[in-house]
């Protein structure tokens, strides 16, 4: 495990990053608490795009271009 505080983070982000992405354990530590860092699965990116996906039909939704099912028809 690399820990690093965040003053080491800031001189060498990229070589730091790139230990994590190779699967390195790395803890940054600082004023404000202490955080792994790690990269992004595809999972993560799954998460986001039906995330972007849901706002934006809701957003749809409030303009008044798409009706929504309520709550009642989703169970009944």
């Amino acid at each position: 495990m690399q820990v690093v505080t965040a003053r080491e983070f800031r001189a060498n982000q990229t070589k730091i990053l790139s230990a994590a992405k190779s699967g390195q354990s790395v803890m940054l530590t600082s004023r404000v608490g202490n955080f792994k860092i790690v990269p992004i699965t595809s999972e993560d990116e799954i998460v986001k795009r039906d995330i972007l996906e849901s706002l934006k039909e809701v957003k749809e939704h409030l303009e008044g271009r798409i009706d929504l099912p309520n709550a009642r028809d989703l169970v009944f």
